[in-house]
């Protein structure tokens, strides 16, 4: 039996191949997504699914961070999306609960978008850009 953090591994994988039906296997049938930044919950796992399948980017997926697993059996991870056909791309931060120790349940997404130091941030020295 894999372990969460394998299982959660085996997710992004899928997602990076575009294989979301692999994916979904991984995913109870109800299980519940929430995107607090686009103010969304997807209340199934097949709706979640559809409404990346649907998307017309191929988007890739760069492990940054895969988080042990936190109290209660959370795994928390740092993603970053990104397509050839545009220059966006974004860190996506993820939490996932498990519905006994082999199906996730509830994924939590904060996505935020890479971008360019504020135009009013530019020249103060407050920081410097890597």
């Amino acid at each position: 039996m894999l372990s969460k953090l394998e299982i959660v591994r085996k997710f992004w994988d899928h997602f990076d191949q575009a294989n979301f039906k692999a994916a979904s296997s991984l995913m109870h049938e109800h299980a519940i997504v929430w995107e607090p930044n686009t103010r969304e919950v997807f209340r199934s796992r097949d709706a979640f699914i559809h409404m990346h399948e649907a998307n017309p980017l191929p988007w890739r997926i760069e492990e940054i961070d895969m988080l042990s697993e936190m109290k209660e059996g959370i795994i928390v991870t740092v993603v970053k999306a990104y397509s050839d056909q545009t220059p966006e791309n974004y860190f996506i931060t993820s939490f996932f609960t498990f519905a006994g120790e082999s199906k996730i349940i509830e994924i939590i997404e904060y996505w935020g978008k890479n971008n360019e130091i504020p135009v009013w941030r530019k020249g103060q020295n407050f920081s410097e850009k890597y």
